[in-house]
């Protein structure tokens, strides 16, 4: 975030051209390099214990770090010795003004102040940002009383350059009295605790659609209504992992399935906090407030189905994905087919699902716990009244631990949490074989 934000200063000051500016910190993003990967070369850990580590921060939101010391794969010292591989990307910064601008160390360290005067930083807190230190970048730019919003703000914050991306910066968090959008995407939780998180957008999509395809990943993203998909999912991820956060204070929460609202205005006690990939922005939305409601008449997405191989003839032990998100229904799609099963069916709420089963009578079934109709624990029980004998495996986001429970009661033998570990997935289902 400190290279975003000071080379943008640095073009409002003439020093940089806009062009220079993204050649830069193009530069610094091929230099970036995750700590999992310096730990892998260094043979200090193997591939498996990494991507381990890295399905540990999806449901924890802890430091790569952390877990590995508590797992028992790294020492302090060794996390200690990665860190300074992995390098002081500001100084790397600082680096490519020097050689390609011919910048003296003194005058950056002058624009530097300027800078820091600017925003009115202390020095402690220009050192956070250097270090993408969000837990106390996020007070700096949310001055707001209620706790809940800075720290699901700070999460949200560590999950865009966890599963999105890193070259990104925000603004200062502002009340949103007469919010009005042309996009919003987002989810309550409920419970002992209401929240709300969502992303807008007041006018172009450009940030909201750089979100979705950024967030997929390799998951071919085409339409509008895919688009909303994928972001809606991003907010179910990060709900999950503050909703695990919560319980383990022994607050109960319970997720309703995401809603996407078109060209209509917040009303009741919310914040939005812009957020920027370079030239384009979308904005955090976040409420706390139980009489918060994110617009009147939710849009009704058209989702198109994967054409699926339908032969249950097949050898192949066939499968029934079952998930209102079209992104995870793909994700699922892709990675079962390309290991040694055919998808036989997919259905976008527990309704359709059991229909489903009931029609194909499918080996496996997975089956998201969040949606809309049917949840996945009412269609986990229809599909084992009419197969007792019927192989289901849950999908869930962190923080649905009462939900898989009852799940698991009712005869689901395998649950994963979302955004799941391939390898987990496809030996998980491979053990159900007899």
């Amino acid at each position: 975030m400190f290279i975003q934000l000071f080379s943008n200063y640095l073009v409002g000051q003439s020093v940089l051209t806009i062009e220079q500016r993204d050649t830069f910190q193009e530069e610094i993003q091929k230099t970036r390099v995750k700590l999992g990967t310096i730990a892998v070369a260094n043979g200090l850990l193997t591939e498996a214990q990494a991507e381990e580590i890295n399905h540990q921060q999806t449901q924890q939101d802890r430091r790569f770090g952390d877990i590995a010391v508590e797992l028992g794969y790294l020492t302090e010292a060794q996390i200690t010795e990665l860190l300074g591989k992995q390098g002081n990307i500001a100084m790397k910064f600082f680096q490519l003004l020097a050689d390609n601008l011919n910048l003296s160390l003194d005058t950056i360290t002058e624009h530097l102040a300027g800078f820091q005067k600017v925003h009115g930083f202390t020095e402690a807190e220009i050192e956070a940002l250097k270090k993408d230190d969000f837990d106390t970048i996020i007070p700096l730019f949310a001055t707001v009383r209620d706790p809940a919003i800075t720290d699901l703000a700070g999460l949200v914050m560590r999950n865009l350059t966890r599963f999105v991306s890193n070259n990104f910066y925000f603004g200062r968090m502002k009340k949103a009295a007469d919010y009005a959008y042309s996009m919003l995407a987002g989810q309550k939780s409920l419970g002992d605790s209401f929240v709300y998180l969502g992303f807008g957008a007041t006018n172009e999509l450009d940030g909201i659609i750089r979100l979705a395809k950024d967030y997929a990943k390799t998951v071919t993203i085409s339409s509008s209504d895919e688009v909303y998909d994928a972001v809606c999912e991003f907010a179910n991820l990060n709900n999950g992992l503050f909703a695990s956060v919560l319980s383990d204070d022994d607050i109960s929460i319970d997720m309703v399935p995401p809603k996407v609202y078109l060209n209509q205005r917040l009303s009741g006690s919310a914040y939005y906090m812009p957020v920027y990939f370079n030239d384009s922005e979308f904005d955090l939305i976040i409420s706390t407030d139980p009489d918060f409601k994110p617009g009147d008449k939710p849009h009704t997405l058209n989702l198109k189905k994967t054409t699926l191989n339908t032969n249950t003839s097949s050898s192949l032990p066939t499968v029934l994905v079952v998930d209102d998100s079209a992104l995870i229904r793909k994700i699922l799609i892709q990675l079962l087919s390309e290991n040694g099963f055919n998808v036989v069916g997919e259905a976008t709420n527990g309704a359709e699902g059991v229909e489903l089963y009931k029609d194909l009578t499918p080996d496996y079934v997975t089956l998201d716990i969040t949606m809309p109709v049917m949840d996945g624990v009412q269609a986990l029980k229809h599909i084992k009244d009419f197969d007792p004998n019927a192989k289901v495996a849950m999908v869930s986001a962190a923080g649905q631990k009462d939900k898989l429970m009852d799940a698991l009661k009712n005869g689901a033998e395998l649950f994963f949490t979302k955004p799941f570990n391939s390898q987990e997935v496809i030996t998980g289902l491979k053990s159900f074989k007899d």
